[in-house]
């Protein structure tokens, strides 16, 4: 019930599609799906947190930072984020 509530929120937040191949991988014990399990939350909990200090870039720009490093600061957050949504699907998918 918790893996399909997690995996819902995910494709609903980040608006993935079911188009998308699912692999799965079967785990030797249930212990190793517990740790994927662990893993997934605590990417999920990362992104969260992520995604909301994008807000505080544009108070860094508005306390006299120059645009460009905002932006830079920015494209890199973004970069994170992408990388953090992708590594929560694969670890999703291996569930």
């Amino acid at each position: 019930m918790k893996k399909k509530l997690i995996l819902a929120s995910v494709m609903i937040v980040f608006g993935l599609s079911t188009t998308y191949p699912t692999f799965a991988l079967v785990s030797k014990a249930g212990a190793a799906e517990d740790v994927n399990m662990a893993q997934v939350q605590l990417i999920l909990k990362k992104l969260r947190s992520s995604m909301a200090n994008m807000k505080d870039f544009d108070e860094l720009e508005e306390a006299g930072m120059e645009k460009s490093d905002v932006d830079r600061l920015r494209n890199a957050m973004k970069g994170k984020i992408k990388q953090m949504t992708s590594d929560a699907v694969d670890l999703i998918r291996v569930l």
